[in-house]
Protein backbone atom coordinates (compact mmCIF):
# COMPACT_ATOMS: atom_id res chain seq x y z
CA UNK A 1 0.00 0.00 0.00
CA UNK A 2 1.24 3.54 -0.74
CA UNK A 3 1.04 6.15 1.83
CA UNK A 4 -2.31 7.78 0.71
CA UNK A 5 -3.81 4.23 0.74
CA UNK A 6 -2.76 3.25 4.33
CA UNK A 7 -5.58 3.14 6.53
CA UNK A 8 -8.57 3.03 4.02
CA UNK A 9 -9.62 -0.58 4.70
CA UNK A 10 -13.29 -0.84 4.34
CA UNK A 11 -14.15 -4.68 4.78
CA UNK A 12 -15.53 -5.23 8.40
CA UNK A 13 -14.31 -8.59 8.62
CA UNK A 14 -10.72 -7.12 7.78
CA UNK A 15 -11.53 -5.04 10.57
CA UNK A 16 -12.61 -7.27 12.82
CA UNK A 17 -9.64 -9.52 12.18
CA UNK A 18 -7.34 -6.84 12.90
CA UNK A 19 -8.74 -5.53 16.05
CA UNK A 20 -8.79 -9.70 17.39
CA UNK A 21 -4.75 -9.45 16.76
CA UNK A 22 -4.62 -5.95 18.36
CA UNK A 23 -6.51 -7.66 21.59
CA UNK A 24 -4.35 -10.82 21.63
CA UNK A 25 -1.07 -8.29 21.22
CA UNK A 26 -2.49 -6.50 24.35
CA UNK A 27 -2.54 -9.18 26.03
CA UNK A 28 0.39 -10.30 25.46
CA UNK A 29 2.19 -6.90 26.07
CA UNK A 30 0.75 -6.96 29.70
CA UNK A 31 1.02 -10.61 30.64
CA UNK A 32 5.04 -9.75 29.30
CA UNK A 33 5.36 -6.46 31.74
CA UNK A 34 3.32 -7.50 34.23
CA UNK A 35 1.35 -4.50 34.69
CA UNK A 36 -0.65 -1.90 32.60
CA UNK A 37 -4.16 -1.05 32.01
CA UNK A 38 -6.08 -4.08 30.86
CA UNK A 39 -9.61 -2.48 30.82
CA UNK A 40 -8.27 0.84 29.30
CA UNK A 41 -6.61 -0.52 26.37
CA UNK A 42 -9.26 -3.41 25.45
CA UNK A 43 -12.42 -1.27 25.31
CA UNK A 44 -10.70 0.93 22.75
CA UNK A 45 -9.87 -1.30 20.65
CA UNK A 46 -12.87 -1.48 18.13
CA UNK A 47 -12.94 2.37 17.47
CA UNK A 48 -9.76 2.77 18.01
CA UNK A 49 -8.70 -0.17 14.83
CA UNK A 50 -11.86 1.52 12.69
CA UNK A 51 -9.94 5.02 12.76
CA UNK A 52 -6.48 4.22 12.20
CA UNK A 53 -7.56 1.41 9.49
CA UNK A 54 -10.48 2.96 7.57
CA UNK A 55 -9.87 6.26 8.23
CA UNK A 56 -6.50 7.71 8.59
CA UNK A 57 -4.03 8.72 6.24
CA UNK A 58 -0.60 8.16 7.36
CA UNK A 59 2.78 6.70 6.42
CA UNK A 60 4.83 4.83 9.17
CA UNK A 61 8.00 5.27 6.60
CA UNK A 62 7.39 8.66 6.85
CA UNK A 63 6.00 9.50 10.08
CA UNK A 64 6.59 13.49 10.23
CA UNK A 65 4.81 13.54 6.54
CA UNK A 66 2.93 16.61 6.81
CA UNK A 67 -0.60 15.63 5.43
CA UNK A 68 -0.41 12.71 7.78
CA UNK A 69 -4.02 12.48 9.61
CA UNK A 70 -2.78 12.39 13.45
CA UNK A 71 -3.70 10.47 16.55
CA UNK A 72 -3.98 11.26 19.67
CA UNK A 73 -4.47 9.03 22.09
CA UNK A 74 -5.74 11.43 25.58
CA UNK A 75 -6.10 8.48 27.91
CA UNK A 76 -2.15 7.50 27.97
CA UNK A 77 -2.54 4.54 30.09
CA UNK A 78 -4.25 3.06 26.79
CA UNK A 79 -0.66 2.88 25.53
CA UNK A 80 -0.41 -0.85 25.13
CA UNK A 81 -3.53 -0.06 22.65
CA UNK A 82 -1.70 2.87 20.35
CA UNK A 83 1.80 0.47 20.42
CA UNK A 84 -0.26 -2.53 19.33
CA UNK A 85 -1.93 -0.10 16.42
CA UNK A 86 1.55 1.39 15.47
CA UNK A 87 3.03 -2.03 15.42
CA UNK A 88 0.44 -3.35 13.09
CA UNK A 89 0.90 -0.16 11.04
CA UNK A 90 4.16 -0.94 10.61
CA UNK A 91 5.98 1.90 12.84
CA UNK A 92 8.03 -0.68 14.73
CA UNK A 93 9.08 -4.46 14.61
CA UNK A 94 6.14 -6.42 16.67
CA UNK A 95 9.13 -7.86 18.80
CA UNK A 96 9.36 -4.20 20.35
CA UNK A 97 6.44 -4.66 21.92
CA UNK A 98 8.08 -7.41 24.43
CA UNK A 99 9.68 -4.59 25.59
CA UNK A 100 6.86 -2.85 27.36
CA UNK A 101 7.38 -0.73 30.51
CA UNK A 102 10.87 -2.11 30.58
CA UNK A 103 14.08 0.36 31.22
CA UNK A 104 14.92 2.57 28.14
CA UNK A 105 12.55 1.19 26.03
CA UNK A 106 10.46 3.13 23.78
CA UNK A 107 7.01 1.44 25.02
CA UNK A 108 6.61 3.06 28.23
CA UNK A 109 3.72 3.08 30.68
CA UNK A 110 2.26 6.18 29.01
CA UNK A 111 2.64 7.41 25.21
CA UNK A 112 6.17 9.28 24.96
CA UNK A 113 6.57 11.17 21.38
CA UNK A 114 10.20 11.78 22.05
CA UNK A 115 10.98 8.51 22.23
CA UNK A 116 9.33 6.58 19.17
CA UNK A 117 8.10 8.39 15.90
CA UNK A 118 4.35 8.10 15.35
CA UNK A 119 3.19 9.53 18.42
CA UNK A 120 2.13 12.64 17.95
CA UNK A 121 1.60 13.78 21.89
CA UNK A 122 2.84 12.83 25.03
CA UNK A 123 -0.13 11.96 27.04
CA UNK A 124 -0.34 10.83 30.60
CA UNK A 125 -2.54 13.72 32.69
CA UNK A 126 -6.48 12.95 31.97
CA UNK A 127 -8.13 15.83 29.82
CA UNK A 128 -5.10 17.15 28.29
CA UNK A 129 -5.71 15.29 24.99
CA UNK A 130 -8.90 17.52 23.47
CA UNK A 131 -6.68 20.80 24.50
CA UNK A 132 -3.64 19.27 22.43
CA UNK A 133 -5.79 18.03 19.86
CA UNK A 134 -7.86 21.50 19.26
CA UNK A 135 -4.27 23.39 19.20
CA UNK A 136 -2.99 20.85 16.43
CA UNK A 137 -6.08 21.32 14.29
CA UNK A 138 -6.43 25.06 14.50
CA UNK A 139 -2.90 24.57 13.75
CA UNK A 140 -3.11 22.39 10.80
CA UNK A 141 -6.28 24.96 9.30
CA UNK A 142 -3.80 28.27 9.53
CA UNK A 143 -1.66 26.04 7.33
CA UNK A 144 -3.93 25.35 5.28
CA UNK A 145 -3.18 21.65 5.34
CA UNK A 146 -6.11 19.14 5.29
CA UNK A 147 -4.85 16.61 7.72
CA UNK A 148 -7.41 15.81 10.36
CA UNK A 149 -6.90 15.20 14.51
CA UNK A 150 -8.32 11.63 16.20
CA UNK A 151 -8.32 12.16 19.51
CA UNK A 152 -9.71 9.22 22.12
CA UNK A 153 -10.53 9.78 25.18
CA UNK A 154 -11.83 7.67 28.18
CA UNK A 155 -15.00 7.81 30.53
CA UNK A 156 -12.87 9.53 33.43
CA UNK A 157 -11.88 12.19 31.50
CA UNK A 158 -14.96 13.70 31.05
CA UNK A 159 -14.91 14.97 34.85
CA UNK A 160 -11.91 17.33 34.15
CA UNK A 161 -13.27 20.86 33.64
CA UNK A 162 -10.73 21.27 30.85
CA UNK A 163 -12.42 18.58 28.49
CA UNK A 164 -15.32 21.20 28.70
CA UNK A 165 -13.49 23.88 28.03
CA UNK A 166 -11.81 22.30 24.79
CA UNK A 167 -15.00 21.29 23.50
CA UNK A 168 -16.41 24.26 24.00
CA UNK A 169 -13.22 25.95 22.45
CA UNK A 170 -13.95 23.12 19.42
CA UNK A 171 -17.43 24.38 18.87
CA UNK A 172 -16.73 27.96 19.23
CA UNK A 173 -14.16 27.97 16.48
CA UNK A 174 -15.68 25.52 14.23
CA UNK A 175 -13.03 23.40 14.83
CA UNK A 176 -14.08 20.86 11.15
CA UNK A 177 -10.48 18.96 10.96
CA UNK A 178 -11.04 17.57 14.63
CA UNK A 179 -12.36 14.35 15.00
Amino acid sequence: MSAITKGKITDIQELTSIAKRIRIKILHMLTQSGSGHTGGSLSAADVAVAIYFSKMKFDPDHPKWEERDRFIMSKGHAAPLLYAIMAEAGYFPEETLDHLRKVESPLQGHPCCKKLPGIEVSTGSLGQGLSVANGMALGLRLDNNPARIFCIMGDGETQEGQVWEAAMTAAHYKIDNLC
